[in-house]
């Protein structure tokens, strides 16, 4: 688990999204755990993003949606934080499936 300052995520997650293989998994966190978003890569160029916390949806989309959804989540999901936690995991089958028996894959940021 990473933390980073707000105004490094959007950018991290571009550059991560760049490089994410086949089921590998996401997620940014604020600080206190309790809101956030997970972004998924389901194929060779689609990804699945699913925020939760204020507004829980999953959208669906190529890297240009998914970076318009990452700037809208970080407004409404993060509004007065300065720091996130930032999460990778590798061999996920579903989003959803993310739980504290999965252990996350060391530090990408």
């Amino acid at each position: 688990m990473s933390k980073l300052h707000i105004g490094q995520v959007n950018s991290s997650c571009e550059r991560f999204m760049k490089t994410m293989q086949l089921g590998d998994v996401f997620e940014v966190l604020t600080f206190k755990k309790d809101r956030g978003f997970r972004v998924a890569k389901s194929t060779d160029n689609t990804f699945e993003i699913m925020q939760f916390g204020y507004i829980e949806q999953v959208t669906i989309g190529d890297i240009v949606d998914v970076k318009k959804v990452i700037k809208k989540a970080l407004k409404v999901e993060f509004p007065r934080s300065n720091m996130a936690w930032v999460n990778h995991y590798d061999n996920v089958e579903l989003i959803n499936d993310i739980s504290p028996k999965l252990r996350p894959q060391y530090s990408l940021f």
